[in-house]
């Protein structure tokens, strides 16, 4: 971290870049009270910024020059957020940033060569507290934590991945559906659990004892990672056979998962659960990746090993049954084309494919995959746009992540000695939180879902679900600032 007397002085922070990564960025820090400047070269996209981000003071200029960040008060702030569409860019503005000594930053980078350009920037600036953001990796990362669960919808990993908040779609058959949230618990006495949120239509529910599960309902159970088999066993998820992967798209995500599937830690994540027990095996995934350009498919075929490349379209329905839809465990739709990932999602579904995953360019699209039959919206910005809030929040707070990409936040922090939470049972501090719950609590390196009168200790470490509008403010209760 960035020393203390390299921060004195200094205040507010700098968005370099006005697409969809920067805007949001920095909308959600001037509504948290924060100084933010955005600086966007293209006029017409300044020009409608002015207009969109109120509280956020937008210059137009090139993000890349000295002039242009003097102008943008380079000199007292406190964070620069490097992240318009060009890796280059981002490194030079990140370049400049450590030249005049910005004791934070953060730069989005794709390319892997200029993740290795920026480990040498980060070396080389000492002073400089800084983070590289990579999409293709946090995508490709989201993705795989979704095929290591059976019929999850939405995945998220918290205290070194020993607990998980796993999102279920609720059907009519399933046993829960109109189970009361006290009845649950008693399904679940011998596996530590907790249904933490429940997202109905376009709304988030925080449940209550006397709440009911619906039908309908994408229900997120807290439980740690050793008792995901006895969760997934009660929700009666399917899940045997060798699962087999379908990667629509020789892009840059798709080479990416493609490539973890065949690592031996993809393998092992991926096939924990499928459990061959007459051979005592795990079963690895079968992988097949679909490309429609032939030049990038000869060049897949050439950077993997164990996959099947197949060229061809990914919503042709004829390539689609010759290559057994109908026994793909999951397709993922990974083009650069969005709508196509959409189509061939839909498509995939349709033929009998178990779960579908697409990549969208747009938080607000994502959530409507949903609705129309997807299983999960992979969402690259959003999930940059995590990463770098898991930064921006503060020191005691060790990641951000946002439910189905949208709507709900769930973080993990480590606990100040000052902190509220340690003043008396989680019930007594319960109302102070307003919206917020603690949903799982890591103490002497174990794992608790607490209950009303567990006590928390500083030091702990612990998960915390809110609303996103009230998320930055209990991320206060973390330190004294509660």
């Amino acid at each position: 971290m960035a020393s203390t007397s390299a921060t004195e002085g200094r205040h507010g922070i700098l968005v370099v870049g006005g697409g969809l990564v920067g805007s949001t960025l920095a909308e959600l820090l001037a509504g948290q009270g924060r100084d933010v400047t955005l600086v966007e070269r293209d006029r017409d996209v300044a020009a409608e910024l002015v207009s969109q981000l109120g509280d956020v003071r937008v210059l137009e200029g090139n993000g890349t020059t000295g002039a242009a960040l003097r102008r943008a008060g380079i000199e007292r702030a406190e964070l620069v957020v490097a992240v318009t569409q060009s890796d280059e860019a981002n490194l030079i503005a990140g370049l400049l940033a450590a030249s005049f000594d910005v004791p934070r930053l953060i730069v989005r980078v794709r390319d892997p060569d200029h993740s290795r350009s920026f480990e040498r920037l980060r070396q080389q600036s000492r002073e400089s507290d800084t983070l590289a953001v990579n999409p293709t990796v946090a995508a490709a990362e989201k993705i795989a934590s979704l095929l290591a669960v059976p019929g999850a919808r939405d995945v998220c990993s918290f205290l070194g991945g020993d607990l998980l908040v796993v999102g279920f779609a609720i059907s009519a058959r399933s046993d829960f559906a109109g189970l009361a949230i006290h009845n649950v618990d008693l399904m679940f006495a011998g596996t530590p659990t907790l249904v933490a949120a429940i997202r109905r239509g376009g709304d988030w529910v925080i449940p209550r004892g006397a709440d009911e599960i619906r039908e309908g309902d994408i229900a997120y159970f807290a439980v740690g990672r050793d008792h995901l088999p006895a969760v997934l066993g009660l929700l009666g998820t399917e899940h045997a056979g060798r699962p087999h992967v379908m990667i629509a798209g020789g892009t840059d995500v798709g080479l990416e998962l493609a490539r973890r599937l065949e690592s031996d830690e993809g393998r092992e994540a991926v096939g924990e659960l499928f459990y061959d027990d007459q051979q005592q095996q795990r079963r690895h995934p079968r992988v097949t990746l679909i490309e429609e350009d032939p030049e990038r498919a000869t060049d897949a075929s050439g950077q993997l090993d164990e996959t099947l490349v197949v060229h061809g379209l990914a919503t042709d329905q004829t390539l689609l049954e010759e290559e057994e839809i109908e026994q793909v465990s999951t397709f993922v739709a990974a083009t650069d084309d969005h709508e196509t990932n959409l189509v061939a999602a839909l498509l995939a579904k349709r033929l009998g494919c178990h779960r579908a995953f697409a990549l969208v360019d747009n938080p607000a699209i994502a959530s409507l995959v949903g609705d129309i039959g997807i299983d999960a919206p992979i969402v690259p910005r959003q999930l940059t746009i995590d990463l770098a809030l898991s930064y921006i929040r503060g020191d005691r707070v060790v990641s951000v992540t946002t439910l189905l990409q949208e709507g709900m936040e769930v973080f993990e922090g480590e606990v100040d000695e000052k902190s509220p939470l340690c003043r008396g049972p989680i019930h007594s501090v319960a109302e102070r939180l307003r919206g917020a719950i603690v949903i799982a609590v890591q103490h002497e390196g174990q794992v608790f879902i607490p209950r009303g009168d567990f006590q928390i200790s500083p030091g702990d470490h612990v998960v915390m679900l809110a609303a996103k509008d009230r998320a930055e403010r209990v991320g206060g209760f973390l330190s004294a600032s509660g």
